[in-house]
């Protein structure tokens, strides 16, 4: 009986190390992403050389910008190790052997330690992951970087843009070549959604960008019932009305791409004053009329100032902060593209605008990237733009709440030299 009782111990003594040998094996340290060996990255052409080297090693043409790969090394059989490009959950979704990468490839998708590096093995939760997971991904190299793109520091190319953005934003900039090319957007770079009836088409050379505004009629007013005094879903003040007709001519000091300075002037028609018209209808605040909610109605030549620094924050292809005088009024604000976070891709842009001729207001705005597959990726994003100021209550409140979007229009990246 007992020669039993020490036989069946040992049997499981045996079989519990042998258990705990492979689950060893198998097991991720979740602060070290280089032992993970079930992962997703979300990758970039300019992260690194192994992301273009890799997508030689899969046959991939045209190259991708933006890709999600993910890595299954859970497998001890190295015939049954595999990698996915795009959604592994999709059916469609092209899969390789772990075998076609190259070992330069295989070893830098590994000991890749980015924040754009997800373990897709099951996490360890605790208490406080649910304050604290989203925290403890971010890395401080990656919250702050210098630019990784010669062309965002320099003036004479500093216009390169691929981002079309629906309201706002920086203006699309297409290179023709390198210095020279064409600049479109609507809407100013400081406003929000239905705040500018502004359209402005420019060209840039070396450094220098001259574009004709225009307006769209009633972008940024609309039909109300006067009855009602309905003034929904946009208000009608502390909005910008752009000339029928203006020039604008800018240029970026050639020390780097930090101070730009401009001039904005409306054109004579013949004998005619093609200055902004104004709003249509006329807002108080409490209904007092000597208290008139303001719009910035621009008439004449106005002298622009921009100071900025261009950097990547949270991994973003494009980002920087400024600070501006445009058009008579003082902003200070963020852009940030394609920033990276715990998963989520998107681009955030937040603008202050200082109490002079228009109340003061500050938007916020977010979009959500990282939806399609492929070249789609990262091709377009959407989300809320919301506007704060003084409202006609005479408290500060939203007085602009909509979605905004961008579109990714090409890259007009040269890729790097592979190593």
């Amino acid at each position: 009986m007992n020669s039993l009782f020490r036989f069946l111990a040992l049997l499981i003594f045996t079989f519990s190390l042998l258990t705990s040998v492979v689950l060893a094996q198998q097991e991720d340290d979740p602060d070290n992403p280089r032992t993970w060996k079930y992962f997703k990255i979300y990758a970039r052409a300019d992260d690194d050389s192994i992301f273009i080297t890799g997508q030689d090693d899969m046959g991939i043409e045209p190259k991708l910008e933006s890709y999600t790969i993910v890595v299954n090394l859970m497998d001890g059989n190295s015939q049954n190790q595999f990698v996915v490009l795009g959604d592994e959950a999709d059916p469609s979704a092209q899969r390789y052997a772990w075998s076609q990468l190259s070992k330069k490839v295989q070893d830098g998708l590994i000991n890749w330690t980015g924040t754009n590096k997800e373990n897709m093995n099951s996490k360890r939760l605790d208490y406080a992951s649910v304050f604290l997971d989203v925290i403890r991904q971010i890395k401080i190299k990656e919250l702050v970087a210098p630019p990784k793109r010669e062309r965002t520091i320099r003036s004479t190319t500093a216009y390169i843009n691929p981002y079309f953005q629906l309201f706002g934003g920086e203006r699309l900039g297409i290179p023709l070549k390198r210095s020279i090319g064409f600049t479109f957007g609507i809407g100013n770079k400081y406003s929000a959604p239905f705040e500018s009836d502004l359209v402005s088409i420019g060209m840039n050379i070396i450094g220098v960008n001259i574009s004709y505004n225009t307006t769209i009629d009633n972008l940024n007013t609309h039909t109300i019932d006067k009855a009602a005094g309905d003034n929904y879903p946009w208000k009608q003040y502390n909005n910008i009305f752009s000339p029928l007709r203006a020039i604008e001519l800018s240029y970026v000091i050639p020390l780097g791409n930090f101070l730009e300075v401009g001039v904005l002037s409306d054109i004579k028609y013949g004998g005619y004053s093609t200055s902004a018209l104004g709003p249509q209808y006329k807002f108080y605040e409490n209904g007092d009329t000597t208290k008139q909610l303001p719009n910035n109605v621009l008439k004449g030549t106005y002298l622009n100032v921009e100071f900025r620094y261009p950097f990547r924050m949270f991994g973003s292809t494009r980002s920087q902060v400024y600070v501006a005088y445009y058009a008579n009024e003082t902003n200070i604000g963020l852009i940030t593209r394609e920033s990276r976070l715990a998963g989520a891709v998107f681009d955030f842009r937040t603008n202050i605008t200082l109490q002079k001729i228009r109340n003061f207001q500050i938007l916020l705005e977010i979009m959500v990237s990282n939806i399609g597959e492929g070249f789609a990726l990262n091709s377009f994003a959407f989300g809320p733009s919301i506007r704060l100021s003084k409202t006609e209550s005479g408290r500060f409140g939203v007085i602009t709440a909509f979605v905004n979007a961008r579109f990714k229009l090409g890259d007009f990246f040269d890729e790097r030299e592979k190593k």
